[in-house]
């Protein structure tokens, strides 16, 4: 299977992925907490039955083997550390090819059809709603005239759309009341900000999430213009951002560097948090490396930052800190490293 973040996108020196999530739910049925397993049974069959075969595969959470839960986490469809697996017979998932477009079934609502792309994409919105209204074609859908889409959580009602962008800020992390301050500039458009993780290994990555919030009342439209105005805002003031501290700081930030990468190109044993700070030191200064000595491109540094991030299990158990655990994540970063090195030197 191909891996949807691999390719690379636009302003991924701050944008690592954009996502669209639809949310739709059936008529006849209860949502999901106060759905029996009979109904949820049959709401599968019937959703199942409007899926196209030709492009999507999947289907029943429960009858998804191991590997495939390892791939489709780290791919991004079974939530951080496969925490949509819960109840995996009241779930169903399908994707494309790469996972770039998905549907899920019974994690919330009825339906989430989710579009994703590396780098900043606005287009994941569109390829989302062609998908969607292909459903919504084959589907009785709960809908009002008033209200709009019908959802269990009062947030996503009307629209049912929600827009994330995964953006990595190490210098505005590091800069006093940066965060702050960015988080008063996101409530402004009636948006919100948020690590992508509080606590274990991943809490210190320097990456955040930016995630529209209401869509009752909101047209697409608008909420799209907004989102698009913001992610503007956020790119422009991270690179002035890491301009400003490089210009004051340069050379604790170039030596941050070197051993960064050092670490990552040389180390046999590494933590999820190391390598994440490593990889927020070399995404601050790679822009200002003049020696030519360091070769590394934005798409390796967020493929690396993506795969650690996303890694499959580590938070939840403790051999995630293990000394086997810490090799085997070395060994996937210097081969990757390594294959860089070659294709620079050919």
């Amino acid at each position: 299977m191909a891996e949807w973040y691999t390719t690379e996108g636009a302003d991924n020196d701050v944008v690592l992925s954009t996502k669209a999530c639809i949310v739709r739910n059936i008529k006849g049925y209860n949502f999901m907490p106060r759905l029996d397993d009979k109904d949820c049974r049959s709401l599968m069959d019937t959703i199942d039955g409007a899926v196209d075969k030709d492009t999507y595969i999947g289907g029943c959470a429960a009858d998804l083997d191991r590997n495939t839960v390892l791939k489709l986490t780290r791919l991004q469809l079974l939530g951080r550390e496969a925490s949509q697996l819960a109840n995996p017979e009241r779930k169903a998932f399908y994707y494309n090819d790469d996972a770039s477009l998905s549907i899920t079934v019974g994690c919330g609502e009825h339906l989430t059809i989710k579009a994703q792309a590396q780098g900043h994409d606005i287009s994941v919105y569109k390829k989302a709603e062609m998908l969607a209204v292909d459903l919504e074609k084959k589907l009785d859908i709960a809908f009002s005239g008033n209200y709009g889409f019908l959802t269990s959580n009062v947030r996503l009602a009307g629209t049912g759309l929600k827009i994330l962008y995964t953006v990595a800020i190490p210098a505005l992390s590091k800069t006093e009341s940066g965060i702050t301050a960015l988080s008063q500039r996101v409530r402004q458009y009636e948006w919100t900000l948020y690590p992508f993780s509080e606590r274990g290994e991943t809490a210190d990555s320097d990456v955040y999430i930016i995630a529209s919030v209401n869509t009752l009342g909101v047209t697409e439209e608008e909420l799209l213009r907004r989102g698009e105005m913001l992610i503007a805002d956020v790119i422009k003031a991270e690179r002035a951002c890491r301009e400003e501290l490089i210009s004051s700081r340069k050379e604790q930030a170039e030596d941050n560097y070197g051993r960064s990468y050092g670490t990552l190109r040389y180390a046999n044993m590494i933590s999820r948090g190391e390598a994440l700070q490593a990889l927020s030191w070399i995404r601050l200064y790679h822009d200002h490396d003049d020696s030519g000595e360091i070769k590394i491109s934005w798409n390796t540094i967020d493929k690396l930052t993506m795969d650690i991030l996303w890694e499959p299990g580590a938070p939840n158990r403790k051999s995630g800190q293990s000394t086997a655990s810490q090799k085997y994540r070395a060994n996937g970063i210097r081969k990757i490293l390594k294959g860089v090195d070659r294709n620079e030197n050919n």
